[in-house]
């Protein structure tokens, strides 16, 4: 009888531990910068994601976009289109083309800011982009920004057609 209990109760921890680590906590990766656009104008940016669970259902969220999911995504992708101007185009976060933005969200900052004056046979090489505290250039007109995240949230942010800006010292 006494081994009949023993192994009851390690099946039960065994259930409770196995049920905990298959649900995903909830966290908040909430975000808050600015867009420039050519004229000077700036314009408050409000995006993050989340994973929340809502009455019973897992819910990832990405700026306003909302999806019901079973896990966490692994990622992100944050697409960016640079024009022949070198004005930038980022769905999520505006209705057209901008000069530059800055965003920190979940502990990270991120942002796309000229870095000289802008030249039209270079359209691409007058932007830098900004990932904590490492600086890039772009290497494309079709960028692209990757959110990673785990059950604590944003876990890593890198990119797709960026260059290592060796000539910063930040």
């Amino acid at each position: 009888m006494k081994n009949l209990t023993s192994v009851v109760l390690i099946v039960l921890a065994a259930l409770f531990l196995l049920s905990n680590k298959s649900v995903a906590q909830e966290w908040d990766a909430s975000g808050e910068g600015k867009v420039t656009y050519p004229s000077g104008r700036t314009e408050p940016l409000t995006f993050g994601f989340s994973y929340k669970k809502t009455f019973g259902t897992s819910v990832f969220s990405a700026g306003k976009a909302k999806m019901r999911t079973d896990e966490i995504p692994p990622n992100y992708i944050l697409n960016v289109i640079v024009n022949d101007e070198g004005l930038l185009y980022i769905a999520e976060f505006a209705d057209g083309f901008f000069q530059s933005f800055e965003l920190a969200l979940g502990g990270h900052k991120v942002a796309i800011k000229p870095r000289r004056e802008f030249d039209e046979d270079e359209p691409i090489k007058h932007l830098a982009v900004y990932i904590d505290d490492m600086s890039y250039l772009l290497d494309t007109t079709h960028p692209s920004l990757k959110f990673s995240f785990d059950e604590n949230g944003i876990s890593d942010i890198n990119g797709n057609g960026l260059i290592r800006d060796l000539s910063s010292r930040r």
